[in-house]
């Protein structure tokens, strides 16, 4: 396998380790440990964890070691907030959907992920795509903590849905604040669940 393939692959792993919420918040990442579990030399692992710090899925505290980012009650209000100013400029541009009856599966923070993608794919703007994306990785453990602490998500992801689909940018503004405002107000509980033991 190339050297490039290799990062890719290692990358890969540890990129999905942290989004399905394998590594606890605030956990050190220990990369001979990592390179164990999947079977990598050290030297791709701290170059995949290096990359991963310039996204924000990874930090390096004074360049010594790295750790899962551990979200307080204000870091988290600060980021729901963000988000809710990009997906707010991006509902700025967005049209009705072609098919009314777009069926998406998996679970709730993959759907959420995906919806906010469309939103932004509408603007035609790479930067506002790129920083979707890059937001939405950066929510992904914490959406499913809501799950965990927030009623009705389901049926209120459903609803959102519909708004975006119907492509009312008024409602959609509406919408994404209604959304925002909910989850900053249950910040304690998203961040008391996240800090939560896993179970294996």
């Amino acid at each position: 396998m190339s050297p490039g393939a290799t990062f890719e692959r290692v990358y890969g792993a540890i990129k999905q380790m942290l989004l399905d919420g394998e590594l606890p918040p605030g956990a050190p990442i220990e990369p001979a440990m990592i390179g164990r579990e999947i079977a990598a030399s050290i030297t791709p692992v701290r170059d995949a964890l290096h990359r991963l710090t310039g996204e924000r899925l990874v930090e390096a505290p004074n360049h010594n070691g790295f750790r899962v980012p551990l979200l307080s009650e204000a870091a988290l209000r600060d980021l729901y907030q963000w988000n809710g100013r990009v997906l707010g400029l991006a509902a700025q541009k967005v049209q009705p959907a072609s098919d009314t009856h777009l069926q998406h599966s998996g679970s709730i923070e993959e759907i959420t992920a995906t919806l906010f993608l469309r939103v932004a794919q509408a603007t035609e703007s790479a930067e506002l795509v790129a920083t979707v994306r890059s937001l939405n990785d950066r929510l992904m453990v914490v959406r499913r903590a809501e799950v965990a602490t927030l009623p009705a998500i389901a049926d209120e992801i459903a609803g959102l849905e519909s708004v975006i689909d119907a492509g009312d940018r008024v409602a959609l503004a509406a919408a994404l604040t209604r959304y925002h405002r909910r989850r900053i107000a249950a910040v304690t509980g998203t961040v008391g669940h996240l800090m939560r033991p896993i179970r294996r």
